[in-house]
């Protein structure tokens, strides 16, 4: 099972971790991005629980999710392919 916080990003850009936690969220690695669309944009992430946020917008408000418990199998590969393309 794969568990998401969930994060707010404000137009000024400043970073909110929320306290909600999606479960169950479908993964498959084979599909783009995971198949986690519409949150496709990676961001690292500093001072944070997590390392990495899925945002569903590159620049801007926005709300993202960031994995909890990432897969095991080389998370770099398997979450997005976002910090290959920039």
């Amino acid at each position: 099972m794969f568990e998401y916080a969930v994060y707010v990003r404000t137009k000024e850009g400043y970073v909110e971790r929320m306290n909600n936690i999606i479960y169950n969220f479908p993964y498959d690695p084979q599909e783009a991005y995971g198949s986690l669309a519409p949150y496709v944009h990676e961001e690292k992430l500093v001072g944070f629980p997590e390392s990495v946020v899925l945002w569903e917008n590159t620049i801007g408000p926005s709300v993202g999710i960031a994995p909890i418990n990432p897969p095991s199998h080389s998370a770099e590969g398997a979450l997005l392919p976002a910090l290959l393309m920039g």
